[in-house]
C-alpha cells in the first residue's frame, strides 16, 4: 500500500472512533450472542490499530496493503473469540491475534521466495494427485499422467494468476504447492471458515484454473 493509498485508506477509516470498556462490554455481549452488527462495530473501530501494528513489520517482504489486509483478518478472528467478562481491553486481546496472522503471511512469503513452485508434486503420501494432473486431465483428477513441458508450466503459472488471494491460499494449501500439504480441516481451521466453505472456494478455484489453463495453453499452440 503505497503512501497515497493508505492516506486514503486511512481517511475511509478514520470516521470511526475509540471505543470506551462500557461499549466493548457491550459489544462483547452481542457478539457471544451472534450478532453480526456488534461484530462488524468492533471491527470498524479498530481498523486503525491494525495499521499502526502492521507498520512496524514494513520491510519484511511484504507491501503495506498485504500486511494491513492480513492483520485485518487477525482483528476479525479476535473481535469473533474476545468476551470482554474477562477483564481484558480489546487491543491488546486483539495485537496476538494481528502479529500472528502477519508474521505467519511474512514466514509463507519467504519460503515462497526460497521454493520453487513444484505443481507437479504428489498431494501428500497417499495419492497420486497433483495439480497438474487435475489441470491436464479435468476428467480424473486421481490421473497418474505427468505429461510436462514448458508450455504447460507457463499455462499453469498463467492459470494461477487468476485466482484471488483467498482461493490462492486455499489452492496453494490443498495442492502443498510452496508449502506443505493440508488438509481441508487445517485449512478450514487457519482460515476459520467451515470445511464445506473450505470445499467451496477449493472447487470454484480448480474450474477458474482450468479454464485459464487451457485457454493459455491454446495461445501457446497458435
Amino acid at each position: 500500500m503505497e503512501d497515497s493509498a493508505l492516506n486514503k485508506y486511512l481517511d475511509e477509516i478514520g470516521k470511526e472512533t475509540l471505543l470506551s470498556d462500557a461499549e466493548e462490554r457491550a459489544l462483547s455481549e452481542q457478539i457471544l450472542k451472534g450478532d453480526q452488527r456488534a461484530l462488524s462495530k468492533l471491527i470498524e473501530a479498530n481498523l486503525k490499530f491494525v495499521v499502526s501494528v502492521a507498520r512496524q513489520y514494513k520491510g519484511n517482504g511484504l507491501d503495506m496493503e498485504d500486511l494491513v489486509s492480513e492483520g485485518n483478518i487477525g482483528l476479525m478472528k479476535a473481535a469473533a473469540k474476545f468476551d470482554a467478562r474477562k477483564g481484558v481491553r480489546f487491543v491488546n486481546y486483539a495485537v496476538v491475534y494481528i502479529r500472528q496472522q502477519i508474521e505467519k503471511a511474512i514466514e509463507q512469503q519467504t519460503r515462497q521466495q526460497s521454493m520453487p513452485v513444484s505443481v507437479d508434486a504428489p498431494l501428500g503420501h497417499r495419492t497420486n494427485m497433483s495439480l497438474l494432473s487435475v489441470l491436464v486431465n479435468s476428467n480424473s483428477p486421481m490421473a497418474d499422467e505427468r505429461i510436462y513441458s514448458e508450455a504447460i508450466e507457463e499455462a499453469i503459472e498463467f492459470a494461477l494468476g487468476s485466482l484471488d488471494k483467498r482461493e490462492t491460499r486455499v489452492v496453494n494449501a490443498f495442492f502443498g504447492i510452496n508449502q506443505e500439504h493440508e488438509t481441508m480441516a487445517e485449512i478450514a481451521e487457519d482460515m476459520d471458515l467451515k470445511r464445506e466453505r473450505v470445499r467451496q472456494i477449493r472447487d470454484k478455484a480448480v474450474r477458474k484454473l482450468r479454464k485459464a489453463y487451457h485457454h493459455r495453453l491454446k495461445e501457446l499452440h497458435r
